[in-house]
């Protein structure tokens, strides 16, 4: 009986020692450490074990990683600790917005959002992300810019800007959203938001008819980013206004090039 007790008393020393060590690697951003460390404990059905599993899963699958994205899928269908509900129902709602590709079905997981109540501290940037871009795909641009600013506050990111500014462009904001993407190409090296912040910002001088202005910052896009056939369909479109209709033609066969089945570009070539 009393070594049946010390070896419950070295199973529990054992596990707080591994909850320590996975604290200590999550502390650090050493999520893989933390996530193998958490594996190699026994005792795998108990509040501490089951609050740590859903914060290092929800962390790697929010980072994009496709392996532990499956792993949540497959979490959230066990049954949990009541206090950590609020974490089943984020990753829930996480999995409904990776899903979410219709106007309606953004709509039911934006419902969703707005249903979570307590949202776990450490992912609160996420959730407002995630619902700020829900509200912009159903057009709530304003709830969106609030949302979005809300997450942006707590982590700084280019995506949420990029997302601030499209709301203002759609609703004709131009100064605003201009402010937005202008901060993208001022404090990021990511390329592909660059590209998208230049050609925006294309897209406002284009809509004031300013084309020179417009042209310039078509052609940023493309020496940034160049994968994209809209950027050189719109710096062709730009240089028909401005009257360089055989220059016209090469950029719409580049943005050909980037896609042979890009419809618009093959449209204004066989018109002209």
């Amino acid at each position: 009986m009393v070594r049946l007790l010390y070896f419950f008393v070295f199973l529990g020393f054992v596990s707080c020692s591994s909850y320590y060590r996975f604290d200590e690697a999550y502390d650090k951003r050493d999520f893989l450490k933390a996530y193998s460390i958490l594996e190699n404990i026994k005792n795998k059905n108990n509040f501490n074990y089951q609050k740590r599993e859903y914060r290092i899963v929800l962390r790697l699958s929010l980072e994009g990683d496709k392996d532990f994205i499956h792993k949540l899928s497959n979490l959230v269908e066990k049954d949990i600790h009541t206090n950590i509900i609020n974490y089943k129902n984020f990753g829930l709602a996480y999995l409904l917005f990776l899903n979410s590709k219709t106007k309606n079905e953004y709509s039911n997981t934006l419902l969703f959002f707005n249903a979570i109540s307590n949202v776990p501290v450490e992912f609160k940037e996420y959730f407002y992300k995630m619902k700020g871009i829900c509200e912009y795909k159903i057009g709530e641009y304003d709830k969106a810019i609030e949302d979005l600013k809300l997450s942006y506050h707590k982590f700084s990111s280019s995506d949420t800007l990029y997302f601030i500014g499209m709301s203002y462009l759609n609703q004709k904001k131009f100064k605003e959203a201009k402010e937005f993407f202008e901060k993208i190409v001022n404090t990021t090296l990511d390329n592909f938001f660059n590209a998208l912040a230049y050609f925006q910002i294309g897209e406002i001088y284009y809509e004031e008819g300013k084309y020179k202005e417009a042209l310039e910052y078509y052609l940023k896009a493309q020496e940034t980013y160049s994968d994209i056939p809209n950027f050189a369909f719109k710096t062709s479109k730009c240089l028909s206004k401005l009257g360089y209709n055989s220059l016209a033609e090469k950029f719409l066969k580049i943005a050909m090039r980037i896609d042979k089945n890009y419809a618009t570009a093959w449209f204004y070539l066989n018109i002209n």
